[in-house]
Order: structure tokens, then sequence, then C-alpha cells
């Protein structure tokens, strides 16, 4: 094809072979054609086609076919759009993505911050330190060590350290 003209003369070319076009736009193809060569075998390629395709033998189907055929039609426009996308091979295959995403990101986050009793006694901060629960001073004080009742083996706080016996442990800024 050369250009536009040409373009829309073989847009023509289909009522021009079944003579449905008007006279003045069957004029036009026909002088067209007797000028333009690469136009003028395009439409003997298309008139080739057609010729082939009339040639063929009738298909003769079962008497039923077109019921049944216009019956599945009907039952798939029936059938909700949901319903379709659940019975696709796409929508099983989605699923089983999904859940290997949710397994591997379980089994990441299982081993990256795994729960042990390790961690038990303490509590994880954003900044992914870790920090030593709050100890609240009576209960400490009032715990024993090995023997209880032995005045001289219990445990005794004061503001920043804990005595135990002839041992004192300073504590600096809540930390050992």
């Amino acid at each position: 094809m050369q250009n536009n003209e040409c373009i829309y003369i073989c847009e023509q070319f289909t009522e021009y072979h079944e003579n449905s076009l008007l006279p003045e736009l069957k004029a036009k193809v026909d002088a067209h054609l007797t000028v333009c060569s690469p136009c003028q075998a395009i439409y003997q390629e298309l008139a080739q086609v057609i010729q082939k395709l009339h040639s063929l033998p009738t298909i003769n189907t079962n008497p039923e076919f077109n019921d049944q055929l216009l019956s599945k039609l009907r039952d798939l426009q029936a059938e909700s759009t949901w319903s379709r996308i659940y019975k696709s091979s796409y929508m099983r295959v989605a699923s089983y993505a999904v859940a290997a995403g949710f397994i591997v990101a379980v089994g990441l986050n299982v081993w990256i911050d795994p729960i042990s009793p390790i961690n038990q006694g303490r509590v994880s901060s954003f900044a992914g330190t870790q920090k030593p629960n709050a100890i609240n001073e009576e209960t400490l004080a009032s715990q024993t060590d090995s023997v209880v009742g032995n005045s001289s083996d219990s445990l005794e706080l004061s503001p920043g350290t804990i005595s135990s016996g002839s041992s004192t442990l300073q504590l600096v800024n809540d930390t050992q």
C-alpha cells in the first residue's frame, strides 16, 4: 500500500467483490485498481481466498448441535464472574503462590527472631536491643537466697546497690 488512498480502497474490497458498493465508490475503486499495481495484487489475493472459501464443503452437524451450543452460551452468560474466576486454573495457581509466600514469611520470622526460653525474661524494644523487665524493689528486697530466714544470707536493696551477705553489686544506669 502506498498511501491513505490505498488504505481506503483496500477497506472497500470486500463490498467491491460482493458488488454492494455505491456506483460512485465502485467507479473510484475501479479507477484506482487500473493505476495501482500493489492494490491490484492485494485484491487478486483476496478474490482467490474468497473463491477457496466458497469451494469448501458444507459441514453437516448433529441436528441438536445449535440448541446445545446456544444452551451452553446462555449458561456461561448466567454464570457469575466470581464463579468463573474460582473455576479458572489461574485462581489455583494464585492461591498456591499466596500460601507459599505465607509459609516463607512465617519461616523467616521464626528463623530471624525465634521464640525461645532465653528471651522470655526480656522485652524487645523497637531498636532491636533487649531490655530487662522492670524489677519491683519490694519484691527483690523480700526475696531471700538459698537459706530462708537466715539474716546473713538475705538480699538487701538500697538505691543503686544490691547486697547479699559479703557480696555487693553496684548498679549503674539500671544495668549490671
